[in-house]
């Protein structure tokens, strides 16, 4: 044994394989959501004032799709990158809601 044969197996990260239907759902649920944005914007299905809004949580539930199924954030070994993403999110957001509650009061 190597000196670095310790090591590589220690940081393999834990990858189960689901298969191919959790994978092929994720991605027929991505060109849906793909789909409900264009729908919404280019046949004006959704109300003007709600479009933003609703294209916003369309990108968030696709982030969530990309982040959980395809780079894999729900396996062990990813703790600490999860709790960064959303620890980032939350402050991101808690900083939008600021600066909007800024401008709308201040102005």
């Amino acid at each position: 044994m190597g000196a670095g044969t310790h090591n590589e197996d220690v940081r393999k990260p834990k990858v189960s394989h689901d298969g191919v239907k959790r994978h092929l759902v994720a991605f027929i649920g991505s060109l849906l959501l793909t789909a409900l944005a264009f729908i919404a914007v280019a046949y004006e299905a959704v109300p003007v004032g709600f479009t933003v809004p609703f294209i916003v949580i369309l990108a968030i539930v696709q982030a969530l799709f990309q982040l959980f199924v395809w780079m894999h954030m729900d396996q062990k070994g990813h703790e600490f990158a999860r709790i960064s993403i959303f620890a980032g999110s939350f402050f991101i957001a808690a900083a939008i809601f600021v600066f909007i509650f800024w401008v709308w009061v201040g102005a």
